[in-house]
């Protein structure tokens, strides 16, 4: 401000010394212009208040979502000039800025800007549509905010350190299978059990020979008269986890990868999920991914509740086609994670021939292992895996992972 000051002063001499009254309307003006700047430069940043908010953190791939951005000036000085950079993440298409680039590099981030001109407490709300939404984890924020005097001069900065994250779980479809008495993973289903669950009461019958006391029902005994025993439903409940292969090419699994079937083994991993769900089985999954914590082995543990979809599909979202180790290492942690008795459905997208030995040991264990192949070379895998003694499935997504509209499994 000084510096502004001065300078008029300056002009105003001139001004007096070659008779130019001009010249003292430009000193008036250079001195106010100087000492807007250093108040500017003093409070512009200050009680500016920056938020974004997403109308849901989770969504399904094609959803859209809408993002309002909200600016407020709670001061009683007018800001000329306010820009917002918002990083987003890559490979969002926003409506209303076509121009912004979505196709970009991994591990990138797109800058949603914004420039506002602020008059002395006015909030400003701008509304945004992510349109077609893609499988995945993204990440908003921080935020940086500049502030600008009336030439473009740069004022004050600051940044907001408000974070969000929008999952995005793929898209799931109807299960078919060619054999209508099999189920989605290939084995027949069960129609008796061994054993009985004891929270699925199903009524009382006479007392028989043989009959524990324990089964007794010993009200309703009271109110008949004679014993009653209790009528318990077969238990049929199986757990089941999915392991996704995340790796879709042979080779270092660091260096390159199929996206489509990348995208393809969420699909159907997702669908598959569902159906068991639906068919009553307790569901898990795991896959060697970071899944956007360090655990080098994203994993969800087997539930049978109908919240455990949402459960897969954030897991679906985080995941990415790169990763963490070899699934060598992630079959023998499963093995270490899980009981036996728990039905291991592999899906994958590539030649499983050099994990059929892990697989084959899994088997003699006790574990129910299985495989659901992808990709055109399929069928042909799926001979191999069969002459090594395990079931084996061809998943066909139609027409696409784009729009799915069902997975048809072929055994």
């Amino acid at each position: 401000m000084s510096v502004w000051i001065a300078l008029a002063i300056a002009m105003v001499v001139a001004a007096v010394i070659v008779e130019a009254p001009g010249l003292v309307l430009i000193a008036v003006m250079t001195a106010i212009y100087g000492s807007l700047t250093a108040v500017w430069t003093r409070y512009g940043t200050r009680r500016v208040e920056y938020s974004r908010r997403l109308a849901t953190d989770r969504a399904v791939a094609g959803d859209s979502v809408q993002l309002d951005v909200t600016v407020w000036n709670r001061k009683p000085l007018p800001l000329p000039w306010v820009t917002a950079e918002d990083q987003v993440g890559a490979g969002l298409t926003i409506r209303e800025r076509p121009d912004m680039q979505r196709e970009v590099p991994p591990n990138t981030t797109l800058t949603l800007r914004n420039d506002w001109a602020l008059a002395w407490y006015e909030r400003v709300v701008r509304h945004f549509h992510l349109d077609e939404l893609r499988r995945g984890s993204y990440r908003f924020g921080p935020v940086h905010l500049w502030v600008h005097d009336i030439l473009g001069r740069l004022a004050g900065e600051d940044e907001v350190a408000q974070t969000d994250t929008l999952l995005v779980a793929p898209r799931t479809a109807a299960v078919r299978h060619t054999e209508d008495d099999v189920s989605p993973l290939g084995e027949r289903r069960a129609r008796s059990s061994l054993t009985t669950d004891p929270a699925l009461f199903a009524g009382v019958r006479p007392f028989q020979a043989g009959d524990s006391v324990r089964q007794i029902h010993w009200r309703a005994t009271a109110r008949l008269g004679s014993p009653v025993s209790r009528r318990l439903e077969p238990a049929r409940g199986r757990d089941v986890v999915l392991m996704i292969d995340v790796q879709t090419v042979d080779g270092p699994y660091w260096l390159t990868w199929d996206e489509d079937a990348f995208e393809g083994l969420c699909v159907v991993a997702a669908s598959v999920a569902r159906r068991l769900l639906a068919d009553g089985a307790s569901v898990g999954m795991a896959a060697a991914s970071f899944g956007g914590s360090s655990q080098r082995i994203a994993w969800l543990p087997p539930r049978a509740s109908l919240a455990q979809l949402t459960r897969a599909g954030e897991l679906l979202a985080r995941i990415r086609p790169v990763p963490s180790g070899p699934l060598s290492e992630a079959l023998a942690w499963l093995n270490r994670r899980t009981p036996p008795g728990t039905s291991i459905i592999l899906v994958t997208a590539r030649n499983p021939g050099r994990h059929l030995a892990a697989l084959r040991r899994m088997k003699r264990l006790g574990y129910g292992v299985e495989l659901v192949l992808l990709g055109p070379d399929a069928s042909e895998h799926a001979q191999a895996v069969r002459l090594a003694a395990l079931r084996a499935v061809t998943a066909t997504i139609e027409p696409g992972w784009e729009r799915p509209d069902a997975v048809t499994l072929a055994g």
